[in-house]
């Protein structure tokens, strides 16, 4: 069954490292880091797959919340605009 990750608040495109969707998903919430298929819905209505990284985010000082960072490699702005949801088969949860 799939369950939304979540849905794109803001996006950077990163040069070298790929597209990063924020809000990430909380730390406590999910294991990671790690890399896996998901669904992305855009808001448009059109679908399409992509790998994601859980990535660790370092940043001083600290959050008060730890949120894994979302990077999508080979992607750009347009394949993942702000409003877009992200799907994933809940095998990843804790």
């Amino acid at each position: 069954m799939a369950k939304k990750l979540l849905t794109a608040e803001d996006v950077f495109d990163i040069s070298g490292r790929g597209l990063i969707i924020v809000p990430g998903p909380l730390q406590s919430e999910y294991d990671g880091p790690r890399q896996f298929e998901v669904n992305l819905k855009l808001p448009g209505g059109t679908e399409r797959s992509a790998t994601l990284t859980l990535e660790h985010m370092f940043q001083s000082p600290p959050p008060k919340e730890h949120r894994w960072v979302c990077v999508l490699r080979g992607l750009t702005k347009c394949d993942a605009p702000i409003g877009t949801e992200v799907w994933y088969a809940n095998t990843h949860d804790r």
